[in-house]
């Protein structure tokens, strides 16, 4: 059998079975050493600093180091579970690896109700964060958020999930634990007033804080794309895990109006996706349902680092069969990519249209238009996308994936003769 090193801060139970390749640097060993110091931890970092496998990492070790104890870990959204969560995550060699089950201290995976059972009789369950109400529950010891800042309602989330962290078995006398690892936003934010403005913050915790250049695991070749690709409070955001202001956006977006939970699908007559490829950056898909009059709306997303090829194209056949045939118009500058997604079946092209043309098609559709609707409507799941809706700047081509999705599909896709098809006729 192969043998895993471990990290030596990890209890006895955990270091002998066969759990993984996690070693922390420094600023993460911090973090893990002041488990049982603080009721609630932030983990403020940059992307690719470690942010999500640290949290992690650390509910696994509660869950070993507690037998019987209940805990979970909520993303902002269910396609983010499975996406980033599970397979990008846990099931990596850095932890339990793939499958999950066939890991020692696992007993089971239970897929259709997102919980792993271990060994020891602990339990971890996965959760979306779409509509904080679903966070209600039995009392539970710990809890997970992972990329806060794009927790819808964040405020609500925190609220429901710190009235179940009584425990799970009162008796027992654990110390509740909630932890939260994401990216930074702005200043006056929930999660800034949670976690770092002092007259505000809870008394019972503490900011644990690291830069991309801060994790030692990164390549340098990483590093410096990701300092090319961002500047002033992008950069202080999104690589030094800094609150920072970042201007407003040059979109008319408005989360109140332009943002749905739920979209009749049986309305739609045709389904675009757009697609920008990267690799330090995100690679991006965004699925787009189109009604008899044109008007758009933003279903679904695909938002990851370092997907291949593959990858990537297994997430878009995987969108195909959830939300049925379209096609896909893509980011023109990677055409051997377009070319292998055509082998693989789906129907893609290069963007022909101008970015300029895009701005101004994206911003007017979310003006009101003459039967006092709007033209173009997110769902909620969509939060990477809202995300970057609040903050673009057509002036700038940063933090801008999602947003060139929607150029691509809308100006590009709309016009086209190409009619969805059945796929799974859902509503949201």
């Amino acid at each position: 059998m192969q043998q895993y090193k471990m990290a030596p801060f990890l209890p006895i139970p955990y270091q002998k079975s066969r759990m993984g390749e996690y070693y922390p640097h420094g600023h993460q060993l911090m973090f893990h050493a002041a488990a049982d110091q603080y009721y609630i931890r932030g983990v403020i970092a940059g992307t690719g600093a470690g942010k999500t496998i640290v949290g992690c990492a650390e509910a696994l070790r509660r869950a070993v180091t507690y037998p019987g104890s209940v805990g979970y870990i909520f993303e902002p959204s269910y396609r983010m579970v499975t996406r980033v969560l599970i397979s990008n995550t846990l099931e990596t060699r850095l932890l339990l690896g793939r499958p999950l089950d066939s890991n020692p201290i696992i007993k089971a995976y239970h897929r259709g109700d997102l919980f792993l059972e271990l060994t020891n009789g602990s339990r971890i369950y996965f959760q979306g964060l779409e509509d904080p109400e679903r966070a209600e529950g039995p009392n539970i010891d710990w809890a997970m958020i992972d990329e806060g800042r794009l927790v819808r309602k964040l405020d609500d989330a925190l609220h429901v999930i710190r009235r179940r962290l009584r425990g799970s078995d009162p008796s027992r006398g654990w110390k509740p634990a909630l932890w939260l690892t994401t990216t930074p936003d702005a200043p006056g934010s929930t999660l800034h007033q949670f976690l770092e403005d002092p007259r505000t913050r809870h008394p019972d915790s503490m900011i644990f804080r690291w830069g991309v250049k801060d994790n030692i695991f990164l390549s340098d070749s990483y590093i410096k794309d990701m300092m090319r690709a961002h500047s002033g409070g992008y950069a202080e955001r999104f690589i030094h895990g800094r609150f920072a202001a970042v201007a407003s956006g040059s979109f008319e977006f408005d989360y109140t109006k332009h943002v749905l939970d739920y979209i009749d699908r049986t309305r739609l007559t045709k389904i675009v996706y757009g697609v920008d490829f990267g690799w330090t950056n995100p690679s991006a898909i965004l699925t787009v349902g189109f009604d008899g009059d044109g008007r758009a709306y933003a279903l679904d997303e695909l938002y990851q680092n370092r997907l291949s090829d593959e990858q990537l194209i297994a997430e878009a056949q995987n969108m195909v069969s959830e939300y049925g045939d379209g096609e896909f118009i893509c980011d023109s500058s990677e055409p051997q990519t377009i070319d292998k997604m055509n082998k693989a079946g789906l129907r893609a092209s290069g963007n022909k249209s101008k970015r300029d043309d895009g701005i101004r098609e994206i911003g007017s559709r979310f003006k009101r238009s003459e039967d006092k609707r709007y033209r173009l409507y997110i769902h909620s799941r969509c939060v990477n996308f809202i995300s970057e809706l609040q903050t673009y700047d057509a002036d700038k081509k940063e933090n801008d994936h999602l947003t060139d999705c929607s150029r691509y599909a809308i100006l590009g896709g709309w016009r086209s003769p190409i009619q969805a098809s059945s796929g799974k006729r859902k509503n949201w």
